[in-house]
């Protein structure tokens, strides 16, 4: 039987790992990021290929080429991160957060679920599912509440996801790690809505007031649900997401 090698392209895996460590804080803005040269010899790959990874970085404004010095880590801007990009940090670090920005989990306990994550997480309505609740706070006060949800039945195989207190790993990384399910695709859906009365007061904002939701949906290998995940901002956050547009 033929066998298939799910394994991104060279050029995609050397910027996810630089990605990686300017999402961990290890390369800062301002920091040098190794050359064209530099990237060929330690990947062993061709100077193209490690220029495709910069030149990917650069598109989405994560480094930035300074005459005389070489590629620097660009000061990002000051977006809230949430859906895939908070799941790739989790998976790379072990932590959702960021630098400068610090999570508070108000809340975690099986509860109904809602008919909208029965039909995300691929239950039936009024299903025991995991409602974990949290805030991501900066130094400009509260970035996003954000909501996870799991299907029940996982509160066996990680008791910890019951717990309020930080999880070894993340979420996802102790879900893979318990049950040997590789998160695979995923999928943010961004909207706007007025905020609810909770909502506004949890933001520290006024009512009538509009916000930002982002709905991620991750599923693992075999495309089974794996996490539904909720983030309302605030309409002075801005949200951006990266892409590159190199088809190989």
């Amino acid at each position: 039987m033929a066998e298939l090698q799910r394994v991104a392209a060279p050029y995609a895996q050397i910027a996810q790992r630089i990605r990686d460590e300017i999402h961990a804080g290890t390369l800062r803005p301002g920091d040098r990021v190794p050359s064209v040269r530099e990237l060929a010899a330690e990947y062993g790959v061709s100077r193209a290929t490690a220029d495709k990874a910069l030149s990917a970085l650069r598109s989405e404004g994560m480094v930035i080429a300074v005459t005389g010095i070489g590629t620097q880590v660009a000061e990002q801007v000051p977006t809230v991160q949430t859906g895939g990009i908070r799941f790739r940090r989790m998976i790379s670090t072990g932590r959702a957060t960021r630098v400068g920005e610090r999570s508070e989990i108000l809340s975690s306990e099986l509860v109904p679920a809602p008919e909208d994550v029965a039909h995300a997480l691929g239950v039936e309505p009024e299903a025991q599912v995991i409602r974990r609740q949290r805030r991501f706070l900066d130094d400009d006060g509260v970035a996003a509440i954000s909501t996870s949800w799991l299907n029940g039945e996982l509160a066996d195989a990680v008791p910890a996801l019951l717990r309020t207190d930080r999880i070894e790993g993340g979420t996802i990384g102790a879900i893979c790690k318990a049950t040997g399910r590789q998160p695979a695709p995923g999928l943010d859906t961004a909207k706007a809505r007025l905020a609810s009365d909770d909502e506004a007061e949890a933001l520290g904002l006024t009512q009538p007031i509009a916000v930002l939701v982002v709905e991620a949906r991750l599923s693992d290998e075999d495309g089974q649900p794996l996490e539904f995940g909720v983030d309302v901002i605030g309409p002075d956050r801005p949200w951006s997401v990266g892409y590159d547009l190199s088809l190989t």
